[in-house]
C-alpha cells in the first residue's frame, strides 16, 4: 500500500467539475448531474465555492415534496462545503470523507479557488489499480 500512501488529490481528482449557481433551479441542476452522468453539482458565487447540492440532497429534496422546478439552489445546498486542498493526501481525504460521511470534496487551490472535485468514484478506481499493482 506504500504507492497509495504517496498519492495526493492532485493525482486523481477530475479537474473538469460541473457548477451551477445558488439561484439556479433545482430541476436545472438536476438535468445538469444526468447529463453529465454525475453524483453532485458545486455551487458557485464569485468563482467561490458557496454550496454543493448532492444525489443525497436530492433525495432529501423530494421526500419533502418540493417541486424542483420552483425552488432554488440557495435554499437546499450543503453549506458550508467540507472541502480539500489539491496536495492533501488520498489517505488523510479517505479519513475525512468517511468521519464527515461525504462522497464528494471540492479541490481548492491555494486562493481558495475551485480546481477540482474528488468523490468515492476517484478512490475506487485508484483503489484498484494500486491493488492490481
Amino acid at each position: 500500500m506504500a504507492p497509495f500512501r504517496r498519492l495526493r488529490v492532485a493525482d486523481i481528482m477530475t479537474e473538469h467539475v460541473v457548477t451551477c449557481r445558488a439561484n439556479d433551479s433545482l430541476s436545472r441542476i438536476a438535468a445538469e448531474m444526468e447529463r453529465h452522468k454525475i453524483g453532485s453539482v458545486v455551487i458557485v458565487e464569485n468563482r467561490r465555492v458557496v454550496g454543493i447540492l448532492t444525489e443525497r440532497d436530492f433525495v432529501r429534496i423530494i421526500k419533502q415534496g418540493i417541486l424542483l422546478g420552483r425552488d432554488r439552489a440557495r435554499h437546499h445546498m450543503t453549506t458550508p462545503v467540507v472541502t480539500v486542498r489539491s496536495d492533501a493526501s488520498v489517505t488523510d481525504i479517505t479519513k475525512l470523507m468517511r468521519k464527515k460521511h461525504v462522497r464528494h470534496l471540492p479541490v481548492l487551490d491555494r486562493n481558495r479557488r475551485l480546481v477540482g472535485i474528488v468523490g468515492s468514484r476517484d478512490l475506487m478506481k485508484v483503489t484498484t489499480e494500486v491493488i492490481s499493482i
